[in-house]
């Protein structure tokens, strides 16, 4: 109540109305069948009127005393019984029941005086279907006099119906004293995502991304591509936590399955073919000092053991398979990851010396001096995640371990959404990881301004324009099904476009 007191009090044109007593003038004017009212029937109609009027005079002569407050609530008690007590109500209920009440109270047409709301035809524009709208709004009172409300709070809003088929257009003209606007909700949620880079320059990098809420994982394979300058098609998603890979996802996953502390890591896979149509060496070399993600000049370095992996000598791409690789010390829930993880595509033909040499020459540059020179045997297990742990293990007895049933499984697996890949766990002895790596753990990963912007532009309280709020409160919208409505020109049920306007203004406009 003194939220709203106060908003009326300082509105110029009512609080001189009232302050001024310029609604007398109003009182004077009432006449029942041409009869001027009774002295005493004229203060039992306008005695809310009255009574505000003594109270915004109060405020703004300084002689306000908290009896009058008092006096006001028990005039609004008597004719409003659902303001009665001391209950909390809606400031905007009781608004709209103040600026009624004082339009009845001055009103001079008598066949007002039983209904709040006067009904009235609306004026719509030539050429245009125009429907019956009930309110004050275009009530005309003898000699086409309005109320003080109705003259400077009310206008009329449109609601235009178009029918999608005929495309003809049915208006509705409706009268308002307020536009309730929705305020429109923040769109994203901020998502930090690890680039792992298939080139030289650029390695890992962080990058910060503002996730729509709603959306498929397509969507942000798409705008890490974007971020990243790379193709979607080669965007690998994963999950990778301390203890290795988690979740791998599909195109058709819900972003909502992704939680903003996920760790989530997008792998840029070589590109299959290079110019020419031939397949193309995707160059991860093994005498880097810093990096498995190289890729040089077409000219090969030999790696330091002088083994060459075997994507350098096959050139066939059907028996190719692209691997993601990351290692752990330790196995199961234990498992603690080491290194960065990586890509490599090698060929299924492969014999388990083979692949073993081919992955020890991608950690070369992590080990610690001396160690490549070291023999530990088999230093190293494979599992294939996905499926039941045991049988999930590569056998070194095996001619062709890659050809094992468990990656067959994991490349069936891979849903829409980047390239068929197999995610390998190498699981290392602690003695073994310690000797060869030393105490090296997770990689550290630079962040890209993207990631400090998207928080702070998230933390802060999310703001809107009033323009934003009018665009949201205007926008066209689609009839549900279950509302489909009767097109008056097909004569056919039709899930018509609804669009709200402001058909006309007031001079004091309440939002």
């Amino acid at each position: 109540m003194n939220a709203v007191v106060q908003c009326l009090s300082n509105t110029d044109l009512l609080a001189e109305y009232l302050g001024l007593e310029q609604y007398k003038l109003d009182f004077s004017q009432r006449r029942v069948n041409g009869i001027v009212k009774s002295e005493d029937l004229q203060q039992a109609r306008g005695e809310v009127t009255e009574q505000l009027a003594s109270l915004v005079r109060a405020l703004w002569t300084f002689e306000y005393t908290p009896q009058l407050s008092v006096e006001f609530k028990s005039i609004v008690s008597k004719y409003g019984s659902q303001f009665r007590g001391n209950s909390q109500h809606d400031a905007l209920e009781f608004l709209l029941w103040l600026l009624d009440r004082v339009h009845e109270d001055v009103n001079s047409t008598a066949s007002n005086n039983s209904h709040s709301k006067a009904k009235a035809a609306g004026k719509g524009p030539a050429g245009e279907e125009e429907t019956p709208i009930v309110g004050p709004a275009n009530s005309q009172q003898p000699g086409g006099r309005h109320s003080f409300v109705q003259e400077h709070f009310q206008a009329q809003y449109r609601s235009s119906l178009t029918c999608p088929h005929c495309l003809k257009q049915s208006n509705t003209f409706d009268p308002f004293l307020c536009i309730s606007l929705p305020i429109p909700l923040r769109q994203t949620r901020p998502l930090c995502v690890t680039l792992v880079f298939s080139t030289k320059a650029q390695r890992y990098l962080r990058v910060g991304l503002a996730l729509p809420l709603i959306g498929s994982l397509a969507c942000l394979r798409g705008m890490v591509a974007e971020e990243g300058k790379i193709s979607p098609e080669q965007v690998i998603l994963a999950e990778v936590y301390s203890t290795g890979f988690q979740r791998s996802f599909s195109d058709e996953d819900d972003l909502t399955s992704i939680a903003e502390s996920d760790v989530i890591y997008a792998f840029q896979a070589p590109p299959l073919y290079g110019r020419g149509g031939s397949t193309r060496i995707s160059g991860y070399h093994h005498s880097l000092p810093s990096s498995p993600y190289s890729s040089g000049p077409e000219g090969q370095r030999l790696p330091s053991s002088g083994a060459l992996s075997s994507e350098f000598l096959n050139h066939s791409s059907s028996t190719k398979i692209l691997l993601l690789i990351c290692n752990t010390a330790g196995t199961g829930q234990q498992a603690v990851r080491f290194g960065p993880p990586f890509l490599m595509r090698e060929d299924r033909t492969l014999s388990w010396e083979q692949l073993q040499q081919s992955i020890l020459s991608k950690l070369y540059y992590l080990m610690i001096s001396g160690a490549q020179s070291q023999n530990v045997g088999m230093p190293f297990k494979i599992r294939v995640v996905g499926g039941s742990a045991s049988y999930n293990y590569l056998s070194p007895q095996d001619g062709r371990p890659l050809y094992h049933p468990a990656v067959d499984r994991a490349l069936k697996l891979c849903g829409p959404g980047g390239p068929p890949h197999v995610k390998l766990i190498i699981e290392w002895e602690h003695k073994v990881k310690e000797c060869l790596f030393g105490n090296i753990q997770e990689e550290v990963v630079k962040d890209a301004e993207s990631v400090r912007t998207q928080q702070q532009q998230h933390l802060q309280q999310h703001s809107c324009t009033l323009d934003e709020c009018f665009q949201l409160y205007t926008k066209e919208e689609q009839l549900a099904p279950d509302d489909a409505w009767r097109c008056p020109h097909c004569k056919q049920l039709q899930q018509g476009m609804v669009k709200m306007s402001l058909w006309t203004l007031p001079d004091i406009l309440i939002l």
